[in-house]
């Protein structure tokens, strides 16, 4: 015979069931899914509801989680999900920075790393391997890898290439000296040069370019002399005024007088001097009505300025009657 005691509670707990379920408010256990989280960084460390899982994928149960994401060189990463079903959750670690110095000899040298240039400042680079590449004129490139896993100072020794001292000098101050069509400096200049041919050129402003092939063997010192460049040729028509219809009264009597230079009219606003032509021969002709007079081929050279004056001889002739 079952104590009273126990048929208590067992009633007890019929009663509450049965109520609970007449109510509607039967317990309903929550969905298990699969959650993987997908991170950019290898060897991470994921951490769901602050508990570490084994690899990148557990079972949650549905609802709202915190996922937090580290691994060394990177910052850490924290974060909400919210589960509804079997999902990936994709995270992006930042690379954390580290100073790397790059100190060279050559105070003028030009620095890249990873193809970017950097002279003159410390970049910050993510850890892992990073390509250096340092340059100066007349040395040895010099080219490494560097496995950066915190702040790192490099110290590069450029080499000097073998060489010889080009010297070049000039007539004019500060004269442009290009070899092989690349800006090297001003006169008085001088630099060591791997040995080998080369297109020098020197210019300045109102000079003639010099120009010469040269082979460096040897220290060599180029003495150069600037020629000035000579003006174009020039030249004025003057007609003497006897020459001049005085009767003339519409406009300008000058209008009317033409210049041809090669058969081309040069005059059109009626000049009459300092027209300037190419150097070489020329014809050049005058024209007024139904007067036409060659003045020549002259030959005319640079720097020069001619003045063609006209004149006219009288021929007279006598014919004597029978």
């Amino acid at each position: 015979m079952k104590s009273p005691v126990k048929m208590f509670t067992l009633t007890a707990f019929l009663v509450i069931t049965a109520a609970a379920l007449v109510s509607g408010q039967a317990f309903t256990a929550k969905k298990i899914w699969d959650l993987t989280v997908a991170v950019n960084a290898p060897n991470a460390s994921i951490y769901i509801d602050n508990v570490l899982i084994n690899g990148n994928t557990t079972k949650v149960a549905g609802g709202p989680h915190n996922v937090r994401v580290q691994a060394d060189g990177y910052f850490d990463f924290v974060g909400p999900v919210v589960v509804t079903g079997n999902q990936t959750f994709n995270v992006q670690l930042q690379p954390q920075g580290f100073a790397l110095m790059i100190r060279v000899n050559i105070p003028s040298a030009t620095v890249v790393v990873d193809g970017t240039d950097v002279t003159g400042t410390v970049p910050n680079v993510a850890p892992g391997p990073h390509s250096i590449q340092v340059t100066a004129d007349g040395f040895r490139p010099y080219q490494a890898t560097v496995n950066v896993s915190g702040p790192m100072t490099m110290d590069v020794q450029l080499k000097r290439m073998p060489g010889f001292l080009l010297t070049v000098l000039a007539n004019v101050p500060n004269a442009t000296v290009l070899l092989n069509n690349q800006p090297r400096g001003t006169t008085p200049y001088t630099e060591n040069l791997p040995p080998g041919p080369y297109a020098l050129r020197v210019s300045a402003p109102g000079y003639t370019d010099f120009v010469a092939n040269i082979t460096i063997t040897r220290a060599m010192t180029m003495n150069v002399q600037l020629q000035r460049q000579l003006a174009p040729p020039s030249f004025s028509i003057i007609i003497p005024p006897a020459f001049m219809n005085p009767e003339q009264r519409q406009g300008d009597p000058r209008s009317q007088i033409r210049i041809f230079v090669d058969d081309q009219q040069i005059n059109q606003r009626s000049e009459m001097d300092h027209f300037q032509v190419s150097p070489g021969r020329h014809s050049i002709r005058v024209a007024s009505g139904a007067f036409s007079i060659q003045v020549g081929d002259i030959d005319m050279q640079p720097g020069a300025s001619y003045v063609f004056e006209l004149s006219m001889d009288l021929k007279v002739r006598v014919l004597k009657t029978p």
